[in-house]
């Protein structure tokens, strides 16, 4: 029954260090290429692909806004007496307090509707001048 408890505790351990892992990381590579060279290719591959692709913002709703109806709320004060036809207002008075409609805004969400698009043009050219993405050893 021990070994169970002892196995199942790696199996959890391992489970949970699996879940703390951070994402592989990729970077440029071309053989003989200079920092020098391969600052200037970036930054022309990103120039196109931000000209062949510029910012694209759009708002999108993701959830309605809700607007509340106006409101009156009337009370009154003094006497009223009976009559044939009905109550008949004495001496009293009604006050009324209309509060008006309010809207309160939805939610929204701003993104680049082009960012994916110039993300891969600039990686396309940053391919056609020979560059290649390779994993990062993260140790």
């Amino acid at each position: 029954m021990r070994h169970v408890v002892v196995i199942v505790s790696l199996v959890l351990g391992a489970l949970l260090m699996q879940g703390c892992a951070t994402p592989p990381q990729y970077r440029w590579y071309k053989a003989g290429a200079t920092q020098s060279e391969f600052s200037r290719d970036s930054y022309e591959c990103q120039t196109e692909a931000a000209r062949t692709y510029p910012p694209n913002f759009v708002t999108y709703q993701l959830s309605p806004n809700i607007t509340s109806p106006a409101t009156t709320n009337c009370y009154s004060t003094g006497s009223a007496s009976g009559g044939a036809y009905g109550t008949v207002q004495g001496s009293g008075t009604t006050t009324c307090t209309t509060t008006p409609a309010s809207t309160a805004q939805g939610l929204t969400e701003t993104s680049d509707a082009n960012r994916g698009y110039r993300l891969q043009a600039a990686k396309a050219c940053m391919q056609a001048r020979g560059y290649q993405l390779r994993q990062v050893n993260n140790n």
